[in-house]
């Protein structure tokens, strides 16, 4: 599934998602509405990221991207496509509890409840969604640039692979920055 000219709304991260599972996780831990704060300021940030409820993405520039949800390493966009590959991140899990995922920017965690953050982000047709079947899956990150019908473009792809047994956090990197060096911004 590819989608076009996805923004980042201004700040630097994306977070890879299921809102159920974000606010299962956010009533768990009694977290308050400002989830950003919460994982800034407390554990709750390792957490939410090791028990697979979100994938933060740092140091995501401010351009129009290509997202790009695939199911089989082999067939990749950037595989599909010219492109320039600029990394590739293995190691972390998403636990889908909703039947879909969301690729969410800060301002919808900055106030996580029914109102504003939940409901805004679901209601919103330009934010970047799948449908997706439960359970527990292997995310890898690939990044970089892939040529389209108007020219280079910045492009993250999610290969999303369902495990059928248990799986753990494995990402060695931790602070990696997902910036792409662009061609022509």
């Amino acid at each position: 599934m590819k989608i076009t000219d996805c923004l980042n709304d201004l700040w630097d991260y994306f977070f890879l998602g299921d809102p159920a599972n974000v606010s299962k996780f956010k009533l768990e831990n009694k977290l308050s509405d400002n989830l950003i704060q919460e994982f800034t300021t407390n554990i709750s940030g390792d957490l939410v990221v090791e028990k697979g409820v979100l994938i933060p993405m740092s140091g995501v520039e401010n351009y129009p991207y290509h997202i790009f949800f695939t199911f089989n390493a082999k067939d990749t966009a950037f595989n599909n496509h010219e492109s320039d590959l600029q990394f590739r991140k293995k190691g972390y899990i998403l636990e889908v509890i909703s039947n879909e995922i969301y690729l969410m920017t800060i301002p919808y965690l900055q106030l996580w409840n029914v109102e504003n953050g939940i409901e805004k982000l679901t209601s919103n047709t330009i934010r970047p969604r799948i449908p997706l079947e439960n359970g527990v899956y292997h995310v890898e990150i690939l990044g970089g640039e892939t040529k389209q019908s108007n020219g280079w473009e910045p492009t993250f792809e999610f290969i999303l692979t369902k495990s059928n047994h248990e799986i753990s956090f494995d990402v060695q990197d931790v602070g990696f920055k997902f910036q792409i060096d662009s061609r022509e911004y």
